[in-house]
This record gives structure tokens, C-alpha cells and sequence, in this order.
């Protein structure tokens, strides 16, 4: 299951699918407060999911400004990755918070060598990455008028050269929530608030027994 940008309204969100991993990208708090984090990572290590991912967002100000605290507060079960990867049922995931500079939130960084930096990490064989930003042109259309695509033109250039990536999941663009099937990958852009912060999109069901990759809103059947 995939979510992101539940911004402390994780509570009120559509009923969370069960599944065997839970995949979030990111805003799970709305200020980054001690008290919100460490409410949220309770509800979320309760999930009933064998396998829970979790990176920051540009919302999480504990995570970036005293992160030694804020990672002693990831309950057991909860994987948290920053710049680092896990294996999963065979699958390397990697995640990462980065986006390009936004209104001096967290985990900005300028368009260019400082972000290509941080996607260089990003190792040959990862199978899922989980960012906060999108990738330039690919679910990351703002509503301003005109439109902007405001995702990163570094990490597009990054995922032209990793071709185990089957599935990219992300968020921060809130007006942007939905799903892609490009080039043989999945892209979903998880985010749970609408641009006015009502948590109203549903939770995005992915079936990794592929390939291909499939995703579907929880609000959808089933396939046949």
C-alpha cells in the first residue's frame, strides 16, 4: 500500500488497506512537531503490515533539524530510510526526502549539482524508490496558472539509467495525486490531502508479484 503527504490527518484518511508492506513518501506531519511525530509514528507502527517504510517529507522539520531524536522515535518495525535502502522480500527499496528549494521548508535543496548529488546515491539494482518530490514532467503539474511542472529535472535524468526501477513512489504535490504507467514502470503520486489539506484520495494498492507492476486506488475492485 502507498500513501504520503497524511499531514496529521492520518486518522481521518480512507480505511488503510491490509497488504504485507506499506510504502509513505513523506508530510506525515503538518508542522514537523515533536508531539505530531511521535503521534504519528504510533499510528503507524500499529498497521497491521508485515513490512512498514516510512522517509520524511519537506513538512517533517524533526527528521531534518534534530534527526538523531527523531529517528530514536521510529518504533520497532518501522524502517525509516534517509539516503538509504532495504531489502524487502527480495526487493531493494530506496528512499529518499529531497526536493527541489520550496518556500524554505525542510529537506530543500537548489535545482542542479546539490540534488543530482543525492540521486547519484541511489544504487543500480533498486527495484522501488520512494521519494517525497516527483520527478520533472511526471505527476508533479501544479494548479497555478499557468500550470507549472515543478518535479526534479535531476532525479528524471537519474531514472532515465536505473532500469530495475519497476515502481517510484512519491508525493508533495498534492494536486497532482494519481498514477502512471510509463515505459514499463509505475509511477504514483500517493498523496493523501488534497491541495486544500482534506484528506480525501485513497490509498494506492500496488501488487508486486509482477511483472508488470500493477497499482490501483483502493477505492477501485479488484481485477478479476
Amino acid at each position: 500500500m502507498l500513501i504520503s503527504d497524511t499531514h496529521g490527518l492520518h486518522h481521518r484518511m480512507l480505511p488503510v488497506p491490509d497488504g504485507d508492506l506499506v510504502l509513505h513518501a513523506g508530510d506525515c506531519t503538518r508542522r514537523g512537531t515533536m508531539a505530531e511525530t511521535t503521534e504519528f509514528l504510533d499510528w503507524f507502527g500499529r498497521l497491521s503490515h508485515q513490512y512498514k517504510v516510512l522517509i520524511a517529507g519537506n513538512h517533517d522539520f524533526l527528521f531534518e533539524r534534530e534527526a538523531s531524536l527523531a529517528e530514536s522515535l521510529v518504533p520497532a518495525g518501522v524502517t525509516y530510510l534517509r539516503d538509504s535502502g532495504v531489502v524487502i522480500a527480495g526487493r531493494t527499496v530506496w528512499g529518499s526526502p529531497w526536493q527541489p528549494w520550496f518556500h524554505d521548508w525542510a529537506f530543500n535543496l537548489e535545482r542542479g549539482p546539490e540534488l543530482a548529488a543525492k540521486w547519484r546515491l541511489i544504487p543500480n539494482d533498486t527495484d522501488l524508490l520512494v521519494t517525497h518530490g516527483p520527478p520533472h514532467g511526471i505527476l508533479d503539474q501544479t494548479i497555478n496558472r499557468p500550470p507549472e511542472q515543478v518535479g526534479c529535472e535531476d532525479l528524471t535524468a537519474r531514472l532515465a539509467v536505473l532500469p530495475n526501477v519497476k515502481l517510484h513512489v512519491f508525493g508533495h504535490i498534492h494536486e497532482a495525486y494519481g498514477r502512471r504507467r510509463q515505459d514499463g514502470r509505475e509511477y504514483v503520486n500517493a498523496s493523501i490531502c488534497d491541495v486544500r489539506y482534506r484528506p480525501v484520495n485513497a490509498p494506492v494498492v500496488v501488487d508486486l508479484s509482477g511483472p508488470p507492476i500493477a497499482s490501483r486506488f483502493a477505492t477501485d475492485p479488484p481485477a478479476p
